[in-house]
């Protein structure tokens, strides 16, 4: 397995393939992001966002988006926020999500001081704890944080 992370322009025609594993999965949320995308509400395209694919060959495996979310009201914080993440069942363990997540905080780092997400998912939790994301109870928009160190 020779997983190649790629910065996206344009969403593949394989995205549909993801969306609907992740649909089988009961997440929605790689759907809202080809609605998103094709909309033009969200095309990961303002100063300081990416979305990146994750490849093995030609086959994506999977998928991880920066967006900016500000601090709060008054906070004059430089965050941003983990969205769109998803790997494929079968790429799970494999190293894949890390390689996407560690490539994601390095291309935060020159316009955020931390990043944010919001996760229920129990699996999900435990992955971005393990790369020393902490739990934030009372959050209304996030409940994950990490600050970068720059």
């Amino acid at each position: 397995m020779e997983i190649s992370i790629r910065q996206a322009e344009q969403l593949p025609k394989h995205i549909e393939n993801l969306a609907a594993l992740a649909n089988q999965e009961g997440y929605a949320f790689i759907q809202r992001l080809i609605e998103e995308f094709q909309s033009g509400k969200n095309r990961f395209d303002q100063k300081g966002e990416s979305l990146l694919l994750a490849f093995d060959g030609d086959t994506l495996v999977g998928c991880g988006g920066l967006n900016q979310q500000w601090g709060d009201a008054g906070v004059e914080e430089r965050i941003g926020r983990v969205r769109r993440f998803y790997v494929h069942p079968q790429y799970r363990q494999h190293g894949v999500g890390k390689k996407l997540l560690l490539e994601l905080e390095k291309l935060a780092k020159p316009y955020y001081s931390a990043l944010c997400l919001n996760t229920d998912q129990k699996d999900a939790a435990h992955f971005y704890q393990k790369h020393n994301y902490v739990f934030v109870e009372s959050h209304p928009n996030y409940n994950y944080f990490k600050y970068l160190i720059v």
